[in-house]
């Protein structure tokens, strides 16, 4: 008899909720990492954060420590810290340095001579 298509069958990683949980602390480590590795060096001295490859090995290592160990581990747990840090402090700053700020796309900045 054939197996029933079932989630768990179809999804394996995702059939209880710490599986969930472990694939989304995952997936925020690897948007930070991509973050940190496509942002131009540059930008972390003119932010004043910490280096590029600082960033870039932090969240390497927490990163493969997940896929290597629990994310309940002492590692796993400062990683997700290392990862929000990163993704609420730096990546703003990040972000304003190399000039998309706050202000979006849509806005254009007032030219002319600054108001007294």
């Amino acid at each position: 008899m054939l197996a029933l298509a079932t989630f768990q069958n179809l999804f394996p990683g995702f059939g209880d909720p710490i599986g969930v949980i472990w694939w989304v602390l995952l997936g925020l480590k690897l948007v930070a990492l991509a973050d940190a590795m496509f942002r131009p060096r540059a930008v972390f001295v003119a932010a004043d954060k910490l280096t590029k490859p600082g960033w870039v090995l932090i969240l390497a290592t927490f990163t493969l420590s997940q896929i290597f160990q629990s994310w309940l581990s002492f590692f796993g747990l400062i990683g997700i810290v290392a990862a929000g840090v990163y993704l609420v402090d730096a990546r703003p700053a990040l972000r304003a340095a190399s000039g998309r700020g706050r202000g979006g796309w849509g806005i254009r900045r007032r030219r002319g001579p600054r108001p007294l």
